[in-house]
């Protein structure tokens, strides 16, 4: 019971999943793997989480003067080093995001912001990679796909 009212706690509180967009900027490898785990949960908590984590991205990327979805492409960037469960992390959680969408407006409109940032490049670049791990790969074909 304590899980499902913090939940509820947190889904009527988007500043929360705000917060948690933002850690997952920081130069701390263990606060962005948290805060991806717990955005990670949250979205896959009801589909209704979805959009409550869209609005979360574009309120503080709007707020910072970035493209949204910009922490997100940081982390897919590599821009501190190769750390492939980061990364297997930021794409699972882009790929739930996008399923949980319940129009194809919303779904377009995330869709159209990773492909300004330069999501197709960095998918051909691990997809072509040698020894790219399994589960990124796995990943990047699911977004292909959808």
């Amino acid at each position: 019971m304590l899980y499902v009212d913090g939940m509820n706690g947190v889904i009527n509180h988007n500043e929360t999943i705000q917060w948690l967009y933002t850690l997952i900027g920081s130069k701390f490898r263990l606060v962005v793997k948290t805060a991806l785990k717990l955005l990670l949960v949250f979205v896959e908590y009801t589909e209704s989480n979805a959009p409550l984590l869209i609005r979360a991205v574009f309120a503080v990327d709007d707020k910072r003067g970035v493209k949204s979805w910009s922490n997100v492409m940081e982390i897919l960037e590599e821009k501190d080093g190769v750390d492939t469960e980061l990364l297997v992390y930021a794409m699972t959680l882009v790929n739930k995001t996008l399923s949980g969408l319940p129009d194809q407006d919303s779904f377009y409109d995330v869709v159209d912001c990773l492909e300004e940032l330069g999501i197709e490049v960095i998918s051909q670049r691990h997809l072509n990679k040698k020894g790219t791990d399994l589960d990124l790969v796995e990943q990047f074909n699911i977004y292909e796909v959808t």
